[in-house]
C-alpha cells in the first residue's frame, strides 16, 4: 500500500480565463464529483488553479478540452505537481 501512497500525487493547472467565465468553470468541475478543485487567483485577470491528483488527469484534461469547444476561453499556463499552496 505504501507504493500507490507515493505514486498518488496532487496537481496543479495554472489558467488564464476571462474573469466573467471563472464561476461557469467552478461549476462543471465541481459537477464532476472529484475531479478538482478551483481555486481564484486573480479575479480581476482571470487566473484560476484547478487542483486534482496523478489519477484524473487525463480526466480533468479532457474536462477543459470539453470547455474550450464550448467557447469557454481556457489557456493552460502550467501543469505541474502541486507546489503545496491552495
Amino acid at each position: 500500500m505504501e507504493n500507490n501512497e507515493k505514486k498518488m500525487k496532487s496537481w496543479e493547472y495554472i489558467i488564464q480565463t476571462k474573469k466573467e467565465h471563472i464561476d461557469f468553470i467552478n461549476k462543471i468541475i465541481e459537477a464532476y464529483d472529484g475531479l478538482g478543485n478551483v481555486r481564484t487567483l486573480d479575479n480581476q485577470n482571470g487566473l484560476i488553479k484547478i487542483l486534482t491528483n496523478s489519477y484524473l488527469l487525463d480526466d480533468m484534461d479532457k474536462a477543459i478540452e470539453t470547455l474550450k469547444q464550448k467557447n469557454i476561453e481556457m489557456e493552460v499556463l502550467e501543469k505541474r505537481e502541486w507546489l503545496g499552496v491552495l
